[in-house]
């Protein structure tokens, strides 16, 4: 059963402003025409969730359990649905441009007229899919500049291959920023870095890594020998 209903959604909405139910469980619930603008809905269970003609434009729906969903002329641009589970979803009418779907699965997904300009939807997925339209490069653009602070080191991060991110640290000592063992990449090889700035005026200090290969990693951050680490999911495409 969802742990919110819709009058609390709506309420959040309008409090807030933005919608913040990373991890929750809205399995079921009836989300349709609902304006849910750079919502985070990530690792969140949507399962037969109704989001018809909902407005989602910008929203992380990243690591999302969606089988079943309805998305029906929903507008879904520029989200965020990396490795999200999309099987057997209605996307019939869905505005999709510029979405990230690397590695979402898609079997059965109902593709039919949606709108798919610049988004990042490989061969497999349209294969598996119903309704996708022929394969088409997506839109390709320069590279951009992630910039992430102490408090946001813990969200999953999602490049394509050329953009940089930038990693501002407050807390670390120079020698901790020398520390040989600052950051590694767990999983694929996917960053390069850290580049260190030449002189370093103290905080915040700014680790700036490359992303060089598409995959999936763990960028996990060492606050010098004995000091704590913290981690981040890293999903890089093409």
């Amino acid at each position: 059963m969802a742990e919110y209903t819709r009058a609390q959604i709506v309420r959040r909405i309008a409090t807030t402003g933005h919608l913040r139910l990373a991890g929750s469980d809205l399995a079921g619930l009836d989300l349709s025409g609902l304006t849910l603008v750079e919502a985070d809905l990530s690792y969140a269970d949507l399962t037969r969730a109704d989001l018809t003609e909902a407005q989602l434009p910008a929203s992380s729906l990243w690591s999302a359990r969606a089988a079943g969903a309805r998305f029906r002329n929903a507008n879904l641009s520029g989200a965020n649905l990396g490795l999200a589970d999309l099987s057997d979803a209605d996307l019939r009418g869905a505005i999709l441009e510029r979405a990230d779907l690397t590695g979402a699965r898609l079997d059965r997904a109902d593709l039919s007229d949606a709108r798919l300009r610049g988004a990042w939807l490989d061969t497999m997925q349209r294969a598996l899919a119903m309704g996708a339209p022929p394969l088409r490069y997506p839109v390709r653009r320069p590279p951009v500049t992630h910039i992430l602070r102490a408090g946001q080191i813990v969200e999953p991060v999602t490049l394509r291959c050329g953009d940089r991110l930038e990693v501002h640290l407050d807390s670390l000592t120079e020698a901790a920023v020398r520390h040989p063992d600052l950051a590694r990449v767990e999983g694929a090889p996917i960053l390069a870095g850290p580049e260190l700035p030449q002189a370093l005026a103290g905080p915040p200090f700014v680790l700036t890594f490359r992303a060089i290969a598409p995959g999936r990693g763990r960028l996990v951050l060492k606050a010098g020998a004995d000091g704590p680490s913290v981690g981040l999911e890293v999903l890089v495409s093409p």
